[in-house]
């Protein structure tokens, strides 16, 4: 019996949870966010769209499972602390959940919006906004700007190989490189959903790296 990417790559991640996290909550958590992920990563390297069928429903799950299931909340414990705000466990997790929705979305719903406004084009469909708002509704706040951080530069090393590899196509003189570049875009939706794929199992362990040096 023969199994897609699509197949294998689920079934790994399903048993990656299954070992970081064990038989908790969490695993379940995460295994539903994986299989969301894998989904839309696949859907918009081979399309272009990221249905809002599937980013929807994510975003509800994910602030369902914030009080199931919650992550590191420390990120928005900072913020409550310093203005001197004080809720229960559940409800700062939940406040986590939708800050990381807000902040995803937020921060390149600013982004493009300043893309546009320079290039008078679009940079960033409402797909990925809505990616970015699930993940952060599963990650919570701190992850995301894991998620922020390196999504944009996953995309960016993607962008330069693939000029590399078309610099050619400019070369002999058939078509400019900015002719090229007007005509293509990158399937942003792929760098979301693998950088939150990463902040799952990675994230924690990088940001106690990066404090590190503090």
């Amino acid at each position: 019996m023969r199994y897609s990417a699509v197949e294998l790559l689920t079934a790994i991640l399903f048993t990656a949870c299954y070992v970081w996290f064990g038989p908790t909550w969490l695993t379940v958590k995460f295994c539903i966010f994986s299989f969301l992920l894998v989904g839309l990563l696949f859907m918009d390297a081979e399309t272009g769209f990221l249905p809002r069928e599937f980013t929807y429903p994510g975003i509800v799950l994910g602030l369902v499972f914030s009080g199931i299931a919650p992550t590191d909340s420390s990120g928005t414990q900072l913020f409550l602390h310093a203005y001197e705000v004080h809720f229960s466990p559940a409800q700062v997790s939940l406040l986590d959940a939708v800050a990381g929705a807000l902040a995803g979305a937020g921060f390149f719903f600013v982004a493009s919006g300043v893309y546009l406004l320079i290039r008078k084009r679009q940079g960033m469909g409402n797909g990925d906004l809505a990616l970015l708002a699930m993940a952060g509704a599963f990650l919570g706040l701190k992850l995301t700007l894991f998620v922020i951080f390196l999504a944009p530069v996953m995309a960016t090393v993607y962008a330069l190989i693939w000029m590399v590899r078309h610099a050619s196509d400019a070369g002999d003189g058939r078509t400019s490189l900015g002719q090229i570049l007007q005509s293509w875009e990158v399937p942003f939706g792929v760098f979301i959903s693998a950088s939150s794929l990463g902040a799952v199992f990675v994230g924690e362990p990088v940001w106690q790296w990066y404090l590190s040096f503090f």
